[in-house]
Order: structure tokens, then sequence, then C-alpha cells
């Protein structure tokens, strides 16, 4: 079943139960409402004709002194119709006439009545139930009987079964229109609720392990899309998180695997040594085997915190200037590759708006790629131009354009050249810092050979009045060198 019905829980049985709760309450509400209004009519109706009739008998009675009965000519005041009375009172008491269909039998007359005609429910002389009106009629001077008293009643027993039977009908109509309403009320809120089961459907036959693009049903209702398309982005995030801790465990194993077994031989080789300048040769080289497998690691764990979203930039002003000359200073004293000189190009001060740390990270991963991969007894060349951009070149004779698009790919080493000791993670990582900064790198091979990785896209601050002129003109002892010519 696409949607199953399980208990209290189920959202079908809260939606039937209060929709036809709801509709119950407006059937009972509507039929309580017409039974009401039409009481209340077919009240106001016999009111009114009993106003009329007492008007046309006292009218009558007026203008027939000695000979007030209308019963001759109305018959249903006669004896056999037993449905309406009359009687006409003098202002003295004196009986004046009556309906035959009264018999001897005097009807109720109500306290304090006046001109103004008092309606009220009373018993009949036959017995029934019926509803009189009773009011004084001021007659001419010098008539009599100075004022009659007109009572008129008529049975109600008429008007109550018809009240019934409006009753009946109106129940039988309500019963019918529940029974009606409550299957349809249930199959529309299981149709409705359909798209729900469905897109839960779909999400159960989603496969981790295809890390397929997660589903969003769009055919569920507007108010409900957002939820899917929340739970969608969620479930995406998750299958991202695995993706990338199967990524890291594949990429861990197949990196540590070579360095381990070199580690191993090292080992095996310094202990079967018996000169101690083999043994102390043999401790280096496991000594930069373990960097080597620090820097994987480090980097492999880097990559992941970055693509998880985990690392999130302190932004703060920075000195790019002054950051460019430490890290040219400390790529320097650490020589990275003998022979390499490093040319430096950069205004006094150039602030920006950045993280500190991250940026650090970034600029020294790619100073260092470039001194690593540049020919022996060459320059690299590092500059900060007026436009904001910051670039890092250095010869590459080793790179084609071709390996350019491949270079941003973990764990690519091209062949060629001296590159040293190198996982292959520095521009993946390198990447993955730019986007967290949201800057923008860039690498480019030009016609002569260099190898260009720019950065672009600094918040930039107002540089101090101080500051020397941009690229182009020396600023200190770093650009006493100038760059090998290359494009701009």
């Amino acid at each position: 079943m696409w949607f199953p019905d399980r208990g209290p829980g189920s959202l079908v049985k809260r939606l039937g139960s209060r929709l036809a709760a709801g509709i119950i309450a407006v059937a009972t509400l509507g039929f309580l409402g017409l039974q009401l209004v039409i009481g209340r009519e077919l009240k106001a109706h016999a009111d009114r004709d009993l106003a009329l009739r007492e008007e046309a008998i006292a009218t009558f009675a007026a203008t027939h002194p000695g000979s007030e009965s209308v019963g001759d000519f109305m018959g249903r005041f006669r004896a056999g119709a037993h449905e309406d009375f009359f009687e006409i009172w003098a202002e003295d008491g004196r009986l004046l006439s009556r309906s035959d269909s009264s018999g001897t039998s005097v009807l109720d007359h109500p306290k304090g009545i006046g001109t103004t005609p008092v309606f009220y429910d009373t018993a009949l002389p036959d017995g029934h139930r019926g509803r009189a009106i009773a009011a004084y009629f001021p007659l001419p001077d010098g008539d009599p009987r100075g004022a009659l008293l007109v009572v008129t009643a008529e049975e109600t027993e008429t008007f109550v079964a018809l009240g019934r039977l409006v009753t009946i009908t109106l129940l039988l109509a309500s019963g019918v229109t529940l029974l009606v309403l409550l299957p349809i009320t249930r199959a529309v809120v299981r149709r409705t609720l359909r798209p729900i089961g469905e897109f839960a459907q779909r999400l159960e036959r989603v496969n981790p392990d295809s890390l397929q693009e997660p589903p969003v049903e769009r055919s569920l209702p507007l108010e409900l899309q957002p939820l899917a398309a929340s739970f969608s982005a969620l479930l995406k995030r998750l299958m991202d998180a695995l993706d990338r801790e199967k990524r890291y465990a594949r990429h861990l194993a197949h990196e540590l695997r070579n360095p381990l077994a070199a580690l191993r031989l090292l080992a095996d080789v310094g202990t079967e040594a018996r000169d101690p300048e083999a043994m102390r040769a043999a401790i280096r080289d496991i000594g930069a085997t373990a960097a080597e497998l620090q820097q994987v690691v480090e980097s492999l764990l880097a990559l992941t915190r970055f693509e998880a979203g985990l690392e999130r930039p302190e932004l703060e002003p920075v000195d790019l200037g002054t950051e460019l000359r430490r890290q040219v200073a400390a790529a320097g004293a650490m020589a990275l590759k003998p022979g390499v000189a490093i040319d430096l190009d950069t205004p006094a001060e150039w602030w920006a708006y950045t993280d500190p740390l991250l940026l650090h990270r970034l600029v020294g991963i790619l100073i260092t790629n470039a001194v690593t991969y540049a020919p022996p007894d060459s320059r690299v060349v590092v500059a900060l131009r007026a436009d904001g951009s910051l670039q890092m070149a250095n010869p590459a004779p080793h790179l084609v354009p071709e390996d350019i698009p491949r270079l941003g790919e973990r764990f690519v080493r091209i062949d060629g050249g001296d590159r040293g000791t190198h996982a292959g993670l520095g521009l993946s990582l390198a990447f993955a810092i730019a986007r967290v900064l949201q800057l923008h790198l860039e690498l480019a091979l030009d016609a002569k050979g260099w190898f260009n990785a720019t950065i672009t896209g600094f918040r930039t601050l107002p540089a101090a009045p101080e500051a020397s002129p941009l690229a182009g003109s020396p600023s200190g002892p770093e650009s006493a060198h100038r760059a090998p010519e290359r494009p701009a």
C-alpha cells in the first residue's frame, strides 16, 4: 500500500477524522440553524394570519352593533371546523359574540391586554393546543360598547406536524449528506497525500552506494515542496559526506602503501648496515619518507575538512605585501631547491580583507609548488599586480598545454622535471582553500613555457597613505632582481 494507515499516528486518519468532525459540525449547525429559521418563519406566518383575521373581525364588529358574529359568513368558525375560534367582548366585560366552535367555553385571556396585539400560546376549547391574539379596538364616541376586546385563536398542531416533517426531512438530508461526504473526504485525503507516499518510496529506493542525485518531488503540494527540498539537500549532504569518507579511505590506502613499504625497506637496510654512515643515511631516508607520509595525511585531512565546509574563514585586514615578503623569506631559508631564486615584485603595503591563516597556507602551497617544479638555476617570480591579482610563475619545460586541466586533480604527477618528493595534493588543496576564501585560482601555461598560478578576487581595503607604488616599481631588496621575460 502506498500510504498505509498505521494507527492514530496516521496522517490520513488525522486529516480524515478532523475533516469528518468539521463536516459533522457544519451539518449539525446547518440542521439546527435551518430548523430554527423554518420554525420561526412558520410561527411568524401564523401570527401574521391571526393579526389579519383579528383586524377583520374587529372591523366587522365595530360596524355591526348587535350583530357582531361573523360565523354566518366565515365557515372556519363554525362548530364542525374545530380549527379557529374568536370572542368579542365589550369594554364592560359583556360577551358580545363568539364562534360556534368555542361552544360554551371561554378562551384564556392574558394579563395586560391593550391596544397593542398580544400573542400567546393557549389551550383551545376542543382540547388542542393553539395560538391566540388579543387586543382592544377603540370605538367612536357615543358607542355604548366603549371598546371591543377581540380574541382570536387557531390550532397549531398542523404547524407542529409541518415542523416535525421539516425536521425529519432535514435530518435525513443531513445524514445522507454525511454518508456521501465522509467516504469522499477520505478518498480525497488519501489521493492528496499520495505524492508524499510516492516520494517516501523514492527515498527508500535511493542507493547510498550509487551516490545519485537525491530526488526532489515536484508533484508534491507547494507547501510541502520546501520540506522535500530540504530533506533532499540533507540527504545529498549525507551522501557527499559518505563519498568524502570513501575517497579519503581509498586515497589514504593508495598513497600510504608505497611510503610504508619504503619505510620497511629502509629500516631493514639500516638494520643490516654495519657502517655508521650508512645507518645515518638510512635514518635520514626514513625521516624524509615519514615527512612525506605526514604531508599526505595532513593534506588529505585538510582537503576533507574544506570539502565538508568545516573550515570557516575568519576575515580580517591582511597586508599582502608583508605576507608575501615573509613567505619568500621563509622559502629562501628552507632552501627548497638549491639554485632556484625567487624574485618578489610587490608594493610596500597592499591590504585585503581575508583569513590570514588560510591565505598563508594558500600562498605557501603555490610558492612551494613553483620552486619545486622550476628547473635548476632558474628563477621563480612572485608578483602582486596593481589590479590586486597575485601571480606566481616558474619555467616549466616539462609541461604541455594538455597537462594544465589535470593539475587541479588529486595525486596528479606530471613526468619530467626535478620534482623531488611530492604527493600530488598541493594544487588540489590550493583550489580548495581558494574556494573557502571565495577567491579565483587560475592555472595557465604561456607560449614561452612559463607556468602561471594567478589568484584574483581579493576584497581590498584602502592602502595607507605612505604605501609605495604598486607592481612595476621596486619596493625593497626583494625586487632587486628582475623577472625573466614573460607575459604580464
